[in-house]
């Protein structure tokens, strides 16, 4: 794919959302930073940095805090009308992940992007057209995503990247999917769903693996910790500052 080519993919950015500045009751990886309003302006900083959506949909589980979005007139929010929790909670048959993911795809297709890329909340990344470059790598895929190489799932789901076409097909086929997100993880849900479908595992690093190095020219991860993302935000330019905030709010 020529650089012309590059420059005429549309795709929307899709993510979840939801903080509330609570320790959590439950098994979580990363530190506090990855579920706070701070990572979302850090998250946001990535998205103005190195890619260019056409329109950025905010999932937004009725949390108790939201950030403060930026003047930014791509973004619209969707809140749903509760918060359905995390898939080891079991609060829900689907997690609130997986509702996220089912209501930014659709509005993806019915957008009339060509793709529609999952970012999830907490996946920081680096490098310049780091979405184009991953369309113009595979240009036959239906669905890219992360290897799950070094971690227990098939797929990782930080960033995945759907051709908008196929999105009615991939939805109908997660939701025929008959266990609940407790006992099957949305990553093998995704991994089912896609059956059939040109699945491509990128070899973008690094996601859930570790260790980290910042010198890839491309690259996102998930999970982080306060020392990973101070040494992202070094890296990056810009964003210490919220790292200490949320260190500053945990002291209290």
């Amino acid at each position: 794919m020529s650089p012309q080519s590059m420059n005429q993919i549309s795709y929307s950015v899709v993510t979840g959302w939801y903080a509330d500045h609570k320790i959590r009751t439950y098994a979580t990886r990363g530190d506090e930073f990855v579920r706070s309003t701070e990572c979302f302006d850090l998250w946001y900083r990535c998205i103005d940095s190195f890619t260019a959506p056409e329109s950025i949909l905010i999932v937004d589980s009725a949390s108790p805090v939201m950030p403060v979005l930026p003047d930014d007139p791509r973004i619209s929010v969707v809140r749903l009308k509760q918060n359905f929790g995390h898939a080891v909670q079991g609060l829900s048959y689907l997690c609130g992940w997986s509702k996220a993911l089912l209501c930014g795809l659709m509005y993806g297709f019915t957008n009339g992007s060509d793709y529609t890329v999952l970012i999830e909340q907490g996946s920081l990344f680096y490098g310049r057209d780091i979405i184009e470059r991953q369309i113009a790598a595979f240009p036959d895929a239906d669905i890219i995503a992360p290897d799950g190489r070094g971690t227990p799932q098939p797929l990782q789901t930080g960033i995945m990247i759907f051709r908008s076409a196929i999105i009615p097909e991939f939805i109908a086929a997660y939701c025929r999917v008959a266990s609940a997100d407790k006992s099957l993880s949305p990553e093998v849900k995704c991994a089912i769903a896609a059956e059939g479908m040109n699945l491509v595992f990128s070899p973008l690093p690094y996601g859930r693996r570790r260790p980290l190095d910042f010198s890839a020219g491309h690259f996102f991860f998930r999970h982080g910790t306060t020392e990973e993302i101070r040494a992202f935000t070094r890296h990056l330019g810009w964003g210490e500052h919220l790292v200490d905030s949320v260190l500053a709010r945990e002291a209290v």
